[in-house]
């Protein structure tokens, strides 16, 4: 047994049980003894934890993968920026709304990863903007609002609610926020 079959395994539960997935879930699943978990994850959280860093690492292969595309410019701020790696595209996000409440440590380092890791984009932008295919914006007011929408996606009801699932939110932030800094003049001579 390898602490990523735990991870993976993890992340299947959580997409069929969100945050209430037990230890008891994985190793049933896995057909271990639960105490096997425990050998490498002394808690839930830790799991979480580990799940967390996981999932970012393979986030980061996947922007890797887009910076080294020949895709336009704007194509790739635009999916640098919302970056899901394909295991990742099915995942209900929406169910990590009481991670803050349940579970505040492991909140926090989500909370650092979506605020970490953003000089590709902001290199991407300030190409944008030498090449005139974006206007200047304040970048640390647009990775703040960025960021914030995040933050409330993963922690509020409202996304649920309202019907919306995580990845078409991403969508239609990136829609708004595109089509609020591209400089307009280039769409007109282009």
């Amino acid at each position: 047994m390898e602490r990523e079959e735990i991870v993976q395994e993890a992340i299947a539960q959580f997409q069929k049980n969100g945050l209430k997935f037990t230890m008891n879930d994985i190793a049933a699943s896995l057909h271990i003894a639960k105490k096997t978990i425990y050998q490498f994850y002394a808690s839930k959280e830790e799991l979480l934890s580990a799940m967390l860093a996981y999932g970012f690492r393979e986030i980061h292969r996947k922007k890797q993968e887009i910076l080294s595309s020949d895709l336009d410019l704007i194509d790739k701020i635009r999916m640098v920026m919302v970056a899901m790696p394909n295991q990742y595209q099915v995942l209900d996000f929406r169910k990590l709304s009481d991670l803050h409440e349940k579970y505040p440590k492991v909140s926090r380092e989500l909370v650092r990863y979506l605020e970490n890791d953003w000089e590709p984009v902001i290199r991407l932008l300030e190409e944008g903007v030498a090449q005139h295919r974006i206007r200047p914006v304040s970048i640390p007011i647009l990775r703040t609002m960025f960021t914030s929408s995040l933050e409330s996606f993963l922690s509020s009801e409202m996304l649920t609610e309202e019907h919306i699932s995580y990845n078409d939110a991403l969508e239609e932030m990136m829609d708004i926020i595109m089509n609020g800094i591209k400089e307009h003049s280039y769409e007109e001579t282009n």
